[in-house]
């Protein structure tokens, strides 16, 4: 099996403690060697936790460093939403399927 394919992008949907911050999250997985590029959004938040889309882009993410990253900080990845995966990083495309999965 030849080189593998670098990660450019992961998505993914995280837990975590009210505290630490997103700042202190955020400058940690930065700072990753292959990471060039963090953005951390709360969609969920109650007494004790939040909910996190964590978007990390790089010229090659290493998700186990990724996530060893964020259990330091006692959260925890639910899911992985998005990979992008080569040379170059590629939005997703829409398909005739969408349609019928978007609600009005």
């Amino acid at each position: 099996m030849g080189k593998r394919a670098p990660v450019r992008r992961l998505v993914l949907d995280m837990l975590k403690p009210l505290d630490p911050s997103l700042i202190e999250i955020g400058k940690a997985l930065a700072s990753v060697k292959g990471i060039s590029a963090v953005n951390l959004v709360v969609y969920e938040m109650d007494r004790k936790t939040e909910t996190v889309k964590a978007t990390i882009e790089g010229d090659n993410v290493d998700f186990e460093k990724v996530k060893k990253v964020i259990e330091k900080f006692g959260a925890v990845v639910h899911s992985v939403d998005q990979v992008v995966v080569g040379k170059r990083i590629i939005e997703e495309s829409e398909t005739p399927q969408d349609r019928f999965l978007k609600v009005p």
